[in-house]
């Protein structure tokens, strides 16, 4: 099956039951870490959304029901499509390697190899990793190695990496009742996590200070 990355396109019909019933699910996998988060996550979506049907994640439009675009952009979700469509592609990526490698490799060596098309070399490259105890950064740049560095670029030229960076902020902060929304999901924690998120949220906000700081020298 084809790693085709997941795209949200418009779709009729939405079931609030389902969509309610799926965030409690995912927002529960967020504390928690490893490969079989993903296989979870992967096999809940696509026997919940898709009818098992794994292969509509192969087409142009795999987010086939309007629940499941519900569901990728609702506010309550505590994570983003982009982080709905890995823990998917990872959870299919892991059923489809060898059960001795899939378990071997971390979330982290899993996500490079979702680059790799290829079925057969995916596997050859995950035997790789595996034997020679390879970290995620190894296997990142094996791959990168691999890949042709001169074919002509097509299309538009690529987006410098500070752009993105303030695009992604902007996409997220400039949400209607951005502060609102945030403020009532962070209450709606265990307290043990509210101090998690408090104390990651300072360390973004260190490091905006700090590239605040560079950009005026």
């Amino acid at each position: 099956m084809s790693d085709q990355q997941l795209t949200l396109n418009q779709a009729p019909e939405i079931d609030s039951d389902l969509v309610h019933g799926a965030i409690q699910f995912l927002n529960r996998t967020l504390y928690r870490s490893g490969v079989k988060v993903a296989v979870e996550v992967s096999e809940y979506v696509i026997a919940t959304f898709l009818g098992g049907d794994s292969s509509l994640l192969a087409s142009k439009d795999p987010f086939k029901t309007g629940s499941l675009r519900a569901l990728a952009e609702h506010p309550d979700l505590q994570m983003g499509a982009a982080t709905l469509n890995r823990l998917v592609r990872i959870g299919l990526q892991v059923r489809h390697l060898p059960a001795d490698l899939a378990e071997e490799l971390s979330p982290s060596h899993h996500r490079a190899l979702l680059t790799v098309k290829n079925a057969a070399h995916k596997q050859h490259l995950a035997r790789e990793a595996v034997q020679n105890h390879w970290t995620a950064q190894q296997l990142e740049a094996t791959i990168a190695a691999e890949k042709p560095q001169d074919e002509p670029h097509q299309g538009r030229p690529p987006q410098s990496p500070v752009v993105k960076w303030v695009n992604a902020l902007q996409k997220t902060a400039g949400q209607e009742q951005f502060g609102e929304t945030m403020a009532e999901a962070f209450h709606k924690l265990p307290k043990v996590h509210q101090a998690k998120v408090k104390a990651e949220l300072k360390a973004v906000h260190a490091e905006i200070g700090a590239v605040l700081k560079l950009m005026k020298e």
